[in-house]
């Protein structure tokens, strides 16, 4: 039986790829080094009392672990490679030659021992003062060192071994769902009155035809992803959503294989008028799959009956520096995750559906978004250019900030405006713009071992949810309609309502009129915080970990227990 080759255009040039490949890298680098020496170590190691002499050793004894983990060694003499001015030259070759952590401390102690004191910068000064408190012992005072770094707990495991962690965690909140706990507590939801009549109608509902995706970036909540069993045929799913909305969501990772699911959504959902689907672009091999997939989207739009509602594809394609990052193969080549020439195909053959869609980029909100840097830098300047060398021009039409400052991971002393949502065309299809929509990644899965520096948090938001103050934010609590039957909220796909094909719709809807949980979550009820407080001992952690007041109400209702237990006092 023969193979079918895909013929993906534009075999990527190591060179170029190389060049983001270092600039990413020496800028994560830098951001790291930055942070630890001005405050972040010393906050560490707060509790010891010549903290002042220890942090900058400290500090780099975290970056040697840092490279370690994150810089295959046959790439990390080129990112050291500029950072190594007369200064530094000992510490850079500190970073890259030490076989561990022991021998950069030792080298590090030898190379100020044997400095002159005349003219030696105040380094030389804090590890002789480390070296009087250790009796003039070098060993002793390596010892001591490593010990300290031992307690921080910090890189004691590859990434691979952390991320089978949390996707064995994962798992256990998959298992957890409408497991004995949770039917306790729908059925203390469903001996509640329901004053409400007739069907609600919501601003969207979200549908999920599988759980999965190919990729495995590094900013990405999911990790373990569960096969849906008892899947049924989409119509009577389509035909309850229908009723209840003019806008929904196709999503679940990444649905190249179920796109057939959603051509034929479009194609019996008569009153939906928009059809959204989350992609990662990947489908985008060539120019001519890429118009392929795009003609069959556009299609069914243009198949819907006549006296049907005018309906449109809302495609969002994720476009930013995690999913077209350029990393290291196991062969030690670097690629991208997802091509930027894939995104670019999109581009270009959107323009010319106007009527039957309207593409948006989505991205995460790092450090660039607080400039119009962000257009002339990173993945979106690497989108620019390779659009140029196809002939086409990048017009921004509009932007647009977010409605709260936020701090930048590179300068967050002072919150400052931060870009948002932005609008731009290719020149040659002035009529057909294409929206760019950016948001913050949350500490869920992988994306709670990224860098402090390569995202950008909502700790603002939460210090005033947690003051009680009132933000105009609310917990997404729409619903989310698996094809297995599960109900699950936006927000907190580990919070079922039930399953409306063996329970029915009309059940499930009145559960999430009444669940007094759902209502809680909704508007960051601090009673939650309390009720957690009474079975568990880590709220301090979680509060002092939170990204933001989403992935804390999130984490704090991970555990079946935990939710019935809230929802138990909550109605007390």
């Amino acid at each position: 039986m023969g193979t079918t080759s895909i013929a993906v255009e534009g075999p990527p040039d190591q060179g170029r790829l190389l060049t983001y490949y270092l600039a990413a890298t020496r800028q994560r680098f830098k951001a790291e080094v930055n942070r630890l020496t001005s405050g972040g170590m010393a906050k560490l190691l707060q509790d010891q009392p010549d903290v002042s002499d220890l942090s900058f050793l400290m500090s780099y004894l975290y970056i040697f672990h840092w490279l370690n983990h994150n810089v295959p060694v046959s790439y990390r003499a080129l990112v050291l490679k500029t950072f190594r001015s007369p200064s530094r030259r000992f510490l850079m070759d500190l970073l890259e030659f030490s076989a561990d952590g022991e021998a950069f401390v030792t080298g590090y102690i030898r190379h100020w021992q044997k400095a002159p004191a005349a003219g030696a910068p105040v380094q030389r000064d804090q590890l002789m003062a480390l070296l009087r408190s250790s009796d003039n012992d070098p060993a002793m005072l390596a010892a001591r060192l490593l010990t300290l770094w031992d307690s921080l707990h910090l890189f004691t495991r590859s990434y691979a071994v952390a991320y089978k962690d949390l996707a064995q965690q994962e798992r256990e909140r998959y298992d957890d769902m409408l497991a004995a706990e949770d039917r306790e507590r729908l059925e203390l939801v469903d001996a509640l009155p329901d004053q409400e009549q007739g069907k609600p109608r919501f601003e969207k509902l979200g549908l999920i035809p599988a759980m999965g995706c190919p990729q495995t970036c590094r900013h990405c909540m999911f990790i373990f992803r569960p096969l849906m069993k008892d899947k049924r045929e989409p119509d009577e799913l389509y035909n309850m959503v229908n009723e209840l909305t003019e806008s929904v969501l196709f999503t679940g990772g990444d649905l190249t294989r179920q796109l057939d699911s959603f051509y034929q959504a479009i194609g019996s959902m008569k009153n939906v008028r928009t059809f959204a689907i989350l992609l990662n672009g990947d489908f985008a091999n060539n120019r001519a799959e890429t118009r392929q997939v795009l003609e069959s989207m556009a299609r069914a739009v243009r198949r819907r009956p006549a006296g049907w509602p005018r309906a449109r594809v809302m495609l969002q394609i994720s476009f930013d520096e995690f999913h077209q990052e350029v990393i290291v193969d196991k062969h030690g080549k670097l690629k991208e995750r997802i091509p930027v020439s894939k995104i670019a195909n999109i581009v270009e053959a959107a323009p010319r559906y106007p009527h039957e869609i309207q593409l948006c980029l989505l991205h995460k909100q790092h450090a660039l978004n607080f400039s119009m840097d962000l257009f002339s830098k990173g993945v979106f300047a690497r989108l620019a250019n390779e659009l140029a060398e196809r002939g086409h021009q990048i017009q921004i039409l509009s932007t647009a900030p977010s409605g709260r400052l936020k701090r930048n991971p590179l300068n967050p002393d002072q919150p400052a405006p931060i870009l948002k949502d932005a609008s731009f065309v290719l020149t040659r299809f002035p009529h057909a713009p294409i929206m760019l929509t950016s948001s913050t990644i949350d500490a869920y899965g992988r994306a709670s071992m990224m860098d402090e520096s390569e995202t950008v948090k909502e700790k603002d938001l939460l210090q005033q949810v947690l003051n009680g103050e009132e933000t105009g934010e609310q917990f997404d609590t729409d619903l989310m309609f698996w094809f297995n039957g599960w109900a699950t909220l936006f927000s907190a796909v580990h919070m079922c309502l039930g399953n409306v094909f063996e329970e029915g719709m009309d059940r499930v809807l009145a559960r999430q009129r009444k669940d007094p949980l759902s209502h809680a979550m909704r508007h960051f009820d601090l009673r939650l915080l309390d009720y957690y407080r009474e079975i568990r001992d880590d709220l301090d952690e979680r509060i002092a970990g939170a990204t933001g007041p989403h992935q804390l109400f999130h984490s704090i209702t991970e555990e079946g227990a935990i939710r019935l237990h809230m929802t138990r006092r909550l109605l007390d």
